[in-house]
């Protein structure tokens, strides 16, 4: 507001320039009317002279201030009545103090426009890039985009990935030198395609004035930017992706298409594609994940999360000896969500851990009970690598097997392939530890990783568990039951336990029988059951005469 006071344009300078011409004049009425300049109305001529001034800068000033001169000098009467004339050292002393207001308020107001002027660019320009802000590309968007009803624009959003990684090579001022170098090469690309704008720190966004030039676009700022970029003699590989968000309609609001764009290029970089274009069911999946983890915190301690007890069978003797708990939830909304969906968002939150320790308590509460009716199991539960990272799980673990006093031994903890290979000498100490308090160790998901077998000389393994996929195609393909096999043998060589899992049918079971497999678990067995019903399928159901 103050800056359309100060710079009008268009109809409200006109505006303006009418407003000071019937200043004047009722100022000249004003004066004349009242008897003449010997009276105090004669300073009535400042105010027309400061807004002019203020509006128009000097030259306005100070040509109000000529006719401001004109109106009350000679032609004015000192007394209307008498009318005796002003003397001259009067009107002409008046008229240097009007041409002194109206030059000292158009230098005023030419520092405080210069100031506001300054500010505003501040408020909608990054202080790094120069590029438009997050506030100054709406601005753009409400006075060049949205007018345009015929315009089809495209959004892009930039993200450099893993900034945390660059931040700890780079010191912050060569951090804002990345940032200006990919920010000089954007401006080269698409100067004249669009506005460009940066963010935050790593995010940048293009807004392309049409639709048809995107990929191209996209197509020239990866080659003009590439991966590697060398800050004060420091190569930096850099990794950016590209978030797509097509506008359809210019009148809706320029926030919402900017929340897609960073979905978009989040997509991007969880599917590692490097470009990802807004699907309306991104956002609806982002809407359940918050609403999953936001829910899961309550659900910890209510009757909606249930272990449930799939049973491991000895191969050899048909005999049960093991279990792995499983966590269901049945959501009073969502319905049943499966642990594939909750457990690995959870892992992204604080939540693991209060999580894991409940199933740990859970757990161990169930096997001291079967303990007391004779049934001697082991239990596995599945852990996250996040939940070592919490000092105190070593000391839960330990006080909760004398708290229901469980052998350690009889308690198994299942980590998968991909969390080995993602830090050996971390993994080796967290369970190196657990195996000198007796917790046996199994690898889940075995021959699904990208590691080498490397970790099985490193690591204090007790089971092996080779994953479905390669059971269920064990007997059609010939290269499946070759990694069977292999993986059998190698795991009876370094003396560890081979499970199965996924066992689906009775071909499945002999094969693995006739390739010595120990253990098997699958629906040909039994299916995931809950603890009221796994108890009396132990008494009851047990298949030891297969």
């Amino acid at each position: 507001m103050i800056q359309n006071f100060l710079n009008p344009k268009g109809v409200r300078k006109l505006i303006a320039l009418t407003l000071i011409f019937g200043l004047l004049m009722v100022s000249s009425f004003l004066v004349y009317t009242m008897g003449g300049t010997k009276l105090a109305y004669v300073h009535g001529f400042y105010i027309p002279i400061i807004i002019s001034g203020i509006i128009f800068s000097v030259p306005g000033g100070l040509i109000t201030a000529f006719f401001a001169s004109l109106l009350s000098g000679p032609i004015m009467p000192f007394d209307v009545a008498l009318e005796i004339a002003q003397p001259s050292q009067s009107w002409m002393l008046r008229s240097l103090f009007f041409f002194m207001v109206g030059g000292l308020s158009g230098i005023g107001a030419k520092i405080i426009k210069a100031y506001l002027q300054d500010l505003e660019n501040r408020l909608i320009t990054d202080s790094v890039t120069q590029l438009l802000n997050s506030r100054g590309l709406i601005e753009e968007w409400h006075q060049n985009f949205m007018p345009k009803q015929d315009m089809k624009p495209s959004l892009v959003i930039l993200r450099i990935h893993e900034l945390s990684s660059i931040e700890a090579i780079l010191n912050p001022d060569e951090m804002d030198q990345l940032f200006n170098n990919v920010a000089r090469v954007l401006k080269n690309v698409a100067k004249d395609l669009g506005v460009i704008a940066t963010l935050e720190a790593g995010t940048f966004a293009l807004l392309l004035y049409g639709s048809k030039k995107v990929k191209e676009t996209i197509a020239k700022c990866r080659h003009e930017l590439g991966n590697v970029f060398t800050i004060n003699n420091i190569p930096v590989f850099v990794n950016i992706f590209y978030g797509i968000a097509e506008i359809h309609n210019t009148r809706e609001s320029i926030i919402d298409f900017l929340h897609r764009g960073r979905i978009a290029a989040d997509k991007a970089i969880r599917n590692n594609s490097e470009i990802a274009f807004f699907e309306v069911e991104d956002e609806t999946q982002l809407l359940r994940n918050a609403k999953i983890v936001h829910d899961l915190s309550t659900a910890i301690a209510s009757p909606e999360l249930k272990l449930f007890y799939q049973p491991q069978i000895k191969l050899e003797t048909g005999r049960v000896e093991r279990l792995e708990a499983l966590v269901r939830w049945q959501h009073p909304e969502l319905g049943m969500i499966p642990p594939s969906e909750f457990i690995p968002l959870a892992e992204g939150t604080l939540l693991i851990n209060p999580f894991t320790k409940w199933v740990l308590d859970q757990t161990l509460s169930q096997l001291a009970s079967w303990r007391e009716k004779g049934c001697d199991l082991c239990v596995s539960i599945n852990f996250s690598m996040k939940n070592f990272y919490d000092s105190t799980i070593f000391d839960l673990i330990h006080q909760s097997l004398q708290k229901y006093k469980i052998p350690a031994q009889k308690l198994e903890i299942e980590v998968t392939e991909t969390a080995f290979a993602a830090n050996l000498h971390q993994v080796a100490d967290v369970l190196h530890t657990l195996r000198e308090m007796g917790v046996r160790i199994a690898i889940d998901d075995f021959g699904t990783g990208q590691s080498s077998l490397h970790y099985l000389l490193e690591l204090p393994l007790d089971v092996v568990k080779i994953d479905q996929v390669f059971i269920r195609n064990m007997l059609e393909n010939p290269d499946a039951e070759a990694i069977v096999r292999s993986a059998i043998l190698l795991g009876h060589e370094l003396k560890l336990e081979v499970v199965a899992e996924g066992v689906q049918s009775e071909a499945e079971f002999r094969k693995l029988r006739d390739l010595r497999c120990d253990y098997g678990q699958g629906f040909y067995f039994a299916e995931p059951m809950a603890s009221d019903f796994i108890s009396s399928w132990l008494l009851k159901e047990s298949p030891q005469s297969r």
